[in-house]
């Protein structure tokens, strides 16, 4: 794929541990499959011990 080429966001949802679809946000394939290939399985965003205190809506 040529660089440059975007994507739907929503393809690299699962590193974030709360999953929101935002179809109008695209990204950069080349350098977000970069990013996932650099990132541990069960990597999340934000860390789980980071997300524990932060104030719940």
């Amino acid at each position: 794929m040529p660089e440059g080429f975007e994507v739907i966001s929503d393809l690299y949802n699962r590193i974030f541990v709360i999953q929101t679809s935002s179809p109008q946000l695209c990204v950069d394939y080349t350098v977000w499959n970069r990013i996932f290939a650099a990132l541990p399985q069960d990597y999340m965003l934000p860390d789980m011990a980071v997300y524990d205190f932060l104030p719940q809506k």
